[in-house]
């Protein structure tokens, strides 16, 4: 039976061998990169990166980072061109902020721009003032509106309020439209109010009433029912001004107002030997 000859190697080999082990480890090294080493965040100090530190929370709700001062600022973002501070959400509010005593959030502006920015990019409102208890759901916002402001608790409430001591407390600037509109259900759409030496309504330019309207009485009759399209009582004030000549000294006598039908008539002195327009102006 043969046997196996063992040859022992020499400690030059061995060596050699160990080498060649270790070269090659480090060609397979150098061909992929190193794992990036995390740097301690050092408090009271600065900190300086060149890319993005992101800290995620991927499974539960609670807070990904807080910070508290007592009477400092608790968090402090600048940006020389860019956001201060962004924040973003999918489905809820992308920045929130809330005051036991004091304003939830505050918007300043050192050059002639405005201080809080409200941008709608889906032809909502743009900025939403409203006033009510915590727990109260916010109310829809209206389409295509800038700055909308709502107040429903009681008769005092006030969705928006502007005030001066010698400008213009609400200013209203439309091209083609309506400067400032007004409208109630059942109220007063618009109330104006002035002191003893004050004016309640200043207006230049013409003013349309939809209350006003000319009623023409014909030739050889001396009356003419009129129905103004509102609600007539009995305090309504109608009054009526001839427009032209009805012939001699005919003239406007009396208006009868009828409040079941909401119309009134208006009566001259004679019959009209011609065709004559009535002017006529329901007030109250």
């Amino acid at each position: 039976m043969a046997i196996d000859t063992v040859t022992p190697r020499s400690r030059r080999v061995l060596l050699a061998a160990t080498a060649g082990s270790l070269a090659a480890l480090a060609a397979q090294a150098l061909g992929r990169p190193l794992p990036a080493r995390a740097v301690s965040v050092v408090l009271g100090g600065t900190n300086t990166a060149t890319t993005t530190t992101k800290i995620e929370n991927l499974t539960t709700s609670d807070t990904v980072f807080w910070a508290n001062s007592t009477w400092g600022t608790g968090v402090y973002g600048y940006s020389s061109s860019g956001y201060g501070v962004y924040g973003y959400s999918s489905s809820s509010y992308g920045v929130h902020g809330a005051s036991d005593s004091n304003t939830g959030v505050y918007g300043r502006a050192y050059a002639d721009k405005a201080a809080t920015v409200g941008q709608s990019m889906a032809n909502a409102t743009g900025l939403l003032g409203y006033s009510g208890a915590g727990g109260d759901p916010l109310p829809t916002a209206p389409p295509k509106t800038g700055v909308y402001g709502r107040a429903a608790q009681d008769a005092s409430a006030r969705g928006v309020t502007g005030q001066t001591t010698a400008g213009r407390g609400v200013n209203g600037v439309a091209t083609s439209g309506r400067g400032v509109n007004g409208y109630a259900g059942t109220g007063i759409g618009g109330y104006f109010s002035a002191g003893p030496s004050g004016k309640a309504l200043h207006a230049e330019g013409r003013v349309t009433f939809k209350t006003a309207g000319l009623a023409t009485i014909g030739s050889g009759t001396s009356s003419k029912t009129v129905t103004p399209g509102v609600d007539l009582t009995s305090s309504s004030k109608i009054l009526c001004t001839l427009m032209g000549n009805a012939g001699g000294a005919t003239t406007v006598k009396r208006v009868a107002v009828n409040t079941a039908a909401d119309t009134f008539t208006i009566y001259l002195t004679a019959a009209a030997t011609s065709a004559v327009k009535v002017a006529w102006f329901v007030i109250g």
